[in-house]
Formats: structure tokens, sequence, C-alpha cells
């Protein structure tokens, strides 16, 4: 397929392999020939006989033996270093620029610390950028710690003072890369996300080159597409430069931002028409723990651009989408309010993992700073009124200097008459009148009247400058005021939950002490009862005691009697003769040769007789 090609067809050809969408179906197959998963499974997709299946094949196999070598020859390279030295600009081939023997540089030396090893680099760098001439204002570690703790910047995030001669785009120390502070204020934050990455990597710029109102758009845009899906959904850098085309600052070179393509892809609304001095707020991150996500596969991590540089002309172009892309697009655009304000704030972006979620005094700065916003739109709206009504008469003041042909010729034009007043004589108070002093009255005292002008323009630029470092002041005290405020109301949240305590535990130990209250008078009780018990018992005991001694004293009284009873003697004399004449059977058996008739248990014959009736008729009795 690329052995036979046509003379003719080599600008469409390289062209086609130029354009965004080829540069990313060969990133897709590098991925998948750098696993090792074989050619892309497009078979649900497109037909086995079609172009972009045979061209995927191909593809993959001049991909997967290349990318075999390059890792022999890296792993080589990394063995021996010291045997590979870089190559300097001017004998790389052409075509090759300084960038790209950067990138083979920074490869080879991964695993240093930047900043912190004390490595120099020497960058090259256009001086036409608008970053030359500006120095960074943050100076104090205090500024360093309020960034950190206003944007939720992670402590293991190294952040780095500006030297006082290091502008942004040329850091003196390898690997470190220059936040503004606006950036974080208009919504980004540490680690940065993988799409912020990759559109970077795209455009070949470093986080720097993007002013406010492209980190706006960008951090809108990825906030939008995750809330349009619930969540399921990320933003891709085809979609994103679908609808927004990357700019060049005309009066700022080296600054981008982005400008919608149509009025059909403006995307994110209400952005400012231009903003404050922010030039000369930034600071260096160091290392390179701020870049990858937790859950990120570092075999798709794309890396955060260190140098500045310039987007190609093919990085520009607009990107091709079907029909479902666009469909996607179609349906952000279909929320009404897309104003960028409500898609950049904290509490959103946590809730879509992009970023952390808000500590109680980034709350109550956010407060605050709505408050003051909804404050000073308040007052202008009654400003306008109040001079709609004819109460304030507001005259645009003009700070353009005049020509020479605009002098006193040309006479002012009258203000309308007014209507008449009374005059009424101001009493002043007895004081000494104000004499101001200092270099501008000897100025205006030796200037000429056609000066004045200028030296009053000069005055009233000298009182901006003041007003404006006052207006800085006041903002930092105001932002001092909100964290107070918010550790104020954070201490009395822990004082109201720690009197809640405190109540709770009076309660509980109210409740325990009447509950053992409670307890005593029941133990009394049964106490009582159980002392009842023990004296009934004893009396019991007592009287069965004299019960028993009763019984015991009527038992042997009836057995004394009985014993003296002639029943009792009775008794007796028949047990013996029964005895008596059992031993007689048993002599008589045993011996029968003696005569044991003669033998008799009494020595009066009656009383032989009648116990011999006696047993003769218990004989009887027993035999029936």
């Amino acid at each position: 397929m690329f052995g036979r090609r046509d003379r003719g067809a080599v600008p469409s050809d390289l062209a086609l392999m130029s354009s965004p969408s080829f540069k990313l179906f060969f990133v897709g197959v590098s991925r998948f020939a750098e696993g090792s998963l074989g050619p892309p499974p497009l078979e649900g997709y497109v037909s086995s006989d079609s172009v972009l299946h045979r061209l995927a094949a191909e593809l993959y196999s001049i991909v997967y033996p290349a990318l075999s070598t390059w890792e022999a020859v890296r792993s080589r390279m990394a063995a021996n270093e010291t045997e590979w030295s870089l190559p300097l600009s001017e004998e790389l081939p052409e075509g090759l620029s300084d960038e790209s023997a950067g990138r083979v540089a920074g490869d080879l030396s991964s695993d240093a610390v930047p900043s912190t090893s004390g490595s120099r680099q020497q960058p090259r760098v256009d001086r036409s950028w608008k970053a030359m001439s500006f120095f960074s204002k943050i100076r104090r570690d205090e500024d360093i710690d309020r960034i950190r703790r206003r944007y939720q910047i992670p402590d293991d995030v190294v952040l780095r003072i500006p030297d006082s001669d290091e502008r942004a785009c040329c850091p003196k120390y390898e690997g470190d890369v220059a936040f503004y502070e606006a950036d974080l204020r208009a919504g980004l934050r540490f680690p940065v996300q993988p799409f912020v990455r990759e559109l970077l990597d795209f455009l070949s710029l470093a986080p720097g080159q993007i002013n406010p109102n492209g980190w706006r758009t960008i951090i809108s845009c990825m906030v939008m597409w995750r809330v349009s899906s619930n969540g399921e959904e990320d933003l891709t850098v085809d979609e994103f430069l679908f609808c927004y085309e990357p700019v060049q600052i005309a009066l700022s070179r080296g600054f981008w931002t982005f400008k919608n393509r149509d009025a059909n892809s403006r995307v994110v609304q209400g952005l400012p028409s231009s903003d404050r001095i922010w030039k000369d707020g930034y600071f260096f991150v160091c290392g390179d723990n701020w870049e990858r996500l937790p859950q990120e596969d570092p075999r798709d991590f794309v890396g955060v651009r260190r140098s500045w540089g310039t987007p190609s002309r093919s990085a520009l172009n607009r990107p091709l989408l079907n029909s479902v892309w666009q469909e996607r697009i179609w349906r952000i655009l279909d929320i009404e309010d897309r104003r960028y304000n409500i898609f950049i704030e904290p509490d959103l972006l946590a809730t879509f993992s992009l970023g952390p979620v808000p500590s109680s005094s980034v709350r109550a700065l956010v407060k605050a700073n709505k408050k003051r916003v909804n404050t000073m739109k308040l007052n202008k709206n009654r400003l306008k009124q109040l001079a709609q009504s004819g109460e304030v008469a507001i005259n645009p003041v003009s700070l353009k200097r005049k020509k020479p042909d605009e002098g006193s010729s040309k006479r002012a034009e009258e203000a309308p008459p007014r209507p008449s007043v009374p005059v009424v004589t101001p009493v002043l108070p007895n004081c000494r009148p104000f004499r101001p002093r200092g270099p501008d009255t000897d100025e205006y005292a030796v200037a000429h009247t056609e000066d004045l002008s200028l030296l009053m323009v000069h005055s009233l630029m000298r009182g901006l400058t003041e007003a404006m470092v006052m207006a800085r002041r006041c903002a930092s005290v105001e932002e001092d005021l909100a964290m107070l405020r918010a550790k104020s109301i954070a201490d009395e949240a822990e004082m109201k939950n720690a009197k809640k305590a405190v109540m709770e535990l009076t309660r509980d130990r109210r409740e325990a002490l009447n509950d053992a209250e409670k307890l005593k008078k029941e133990l009394k009780a049964r106490d009582d009862d159980v002392k009842a018990a023990v004296d009934a018992k004893d009396k019991a005991v007592a009287d069965l005691k004299h019960l028993v001694g009763q019984i015991e004293g009527a038992k042997e009284a009836a057995v004394s009697e009985f014993r003296a009873s002639e029943t009792f003697e009775d008794i007796n004399t028949r047990y013996f003769l029964s005895g008596f004449e059992a031993f007689r059977k048993q002599a008589v058996q045993r011996f029968p040769g003696l005569d044991f008739s003669a033998l008799q248990p009494y020595d009066d014959e009656d009383s032989v007789a009648g116990v011999s009736q006696d047993q003769a008729g218990d004989e009887d009795v027993s035999s029936k």
C-alpha cells in the first residue's frame, strides 16, 4: 500500500498524514503495538476488506517492529548512558528542531529531580514574547502559603518563588513549570487533568502560555461535558478544537487564548472582555508529582510540556467530526445558562473529580467574593438608575492629549442652563487653610499654562497607581479577613458543637442521677422487704423449733407409755416365742438324735399354752 505511490499523490498523502485525525489514529495503533495487543479489532465497526482495516493492519506491522527495536536501543542507551552524547543543534539533520532534541534529553534524564538538584538550563526563547517584559511580584513565602491554602494545592507539590531576574518563559532550573495565579483562579487544579495535558501537548504549548480566559474556556467545557453526561463522558481534544480555535494574542505575543470558530460553536458564555494585570503573578512548580492522576494508566500518560512553544499550522486546523460527535456538542449547546462562573465553582469541580473538596475557609472566601461582586453590581445599577433619572451627572473623563490645533481657539460647549437656586453664603470654619506641599506643587508653581494639562494627567496617573496599590492591599486584607471570618465561623461551629455536647452530657448526667435516686429508693424498699422476710423467717424458725420440741416430748411420752403397756409385753413375748420355736426347729433338723421337746420357754405350762395358742392363731392367719 505504501510501496506504490504516485508522484502526483504525494501532497495529498502528506496532508492526510499531517491531519489531526490521522495522527490520533496512528497514536491508537501505536498503543496497541506498545502493549503487544495485535491490530485494533475493527471488525465490529468496519468491514474486513475496507481501507481503514487494511491501513490499521499495515501500520501495526510497521510500528510493532520499530517499537521493539527502539525499546532495545533505549535500554542499551540507558545501560551505557556515558557512551551516548547528545547532538548539538547545528548537527541535527534538516527538519529536526531543538525541541525534539530536548525531548530526547528529557527522556534520558527523566529520573532527575528538577530545581532541587541545582541543574540549570539555557532555553532558547523568543525575545518578542510579552512574558519577557514581566517579573513576578510573588516574593514572599506568605504568598506561596496563601496560594497553596486558597487553591488547596497538595503539600507534596513543591512551589518555588521565582528569582528577581527570572521570567516565566525561561525558568532557571530544568523541569520547572510556570503557573499564574490567574490560572488557578480560573479553575485549574492539581493534579492536572489528562485532557488538559493532551491539549497542551497537541498544541505544543506550556501551561503558562494560556491566558485566564483560555483556562476559563477549558475548565468550563470539561465540566459541561461531565454535567451533560452525569460524569460518564469526557471532553476530547477534537471536540474542543472543533468548537474553539487557538489564537495568539496580538498585543501579547507568546500568550494564547481560544476563540469560538463560529456563532454556533460558542459553548462558554459570559467571559470577561479583559483581565486586570495578571502577567506578573506567576510562580514555579517543581517535580512531576502534580501531573498524573492516581488512577491513570502510566502507559497512556502524557506529560506537561516544560518549554514554551508555538502550535504547528496543522494543529490550528479545525478537525472533522462525524454526526455522533457533533450530536454531543449540540447536546452541550442545549444548556440554557452556560456562563463560565457557574462551572468553575469549587463544589462543582469537586463533584466531578476535577478538583479537591473545598474546605470551610475556601467556601467562606468564595461566599465573600460573591457578596462583593453582587454589591458592586448593585452599586453600578443604582448609579445607572440615578444617572438616568438626572440626579447624578456622569461626564466621561478623557485622558487623551490635545492636538496643537485643538487649543484655546475652540470654545468649549456651553453647559445647559440649570434651574436657579438661592445663593447661600457658606460659613467656613476657623482653621488654617490646607497648603499642599511636595514635588507636585513645585512643578505646578513653575509650569506654564499649556503644561498644566500634562501635569494634571501625570498627577492623576500617580493617584491611580496609588489607588491600585491600595486596592491590592485592600484585596489582600479582605482575603485575610475572609480567612479570619472563616476561621471564626469554624471556631463558632466548634464552640456550638462543644456546647451541644456539654448540654447532652449534662442531660445524660441528670438522667443518670435520677435513675440512681430511683435505684436507691427501690433498694431501700427491697431492704425493708428483706428485713421483714428475715424477721418472719426467724419467727417461723422459732415456732418450728417450739413445735419440734413439743413433738419430741410427745414422742418420748408416747414411747414411754407404750413400753409400760401390756401390749408391748405381749409383742415382746410373741417375738421371743417365735424365735425360740425357730431355734428349736433348726436344732431338730441339725441334731436329729437329740430331743428338744423337753425344752420350754417358760416354767409354767399356762404361759406356754397361751403362747402356743397365739402361735397357732398366727399360723392360721398367715395360711389364710
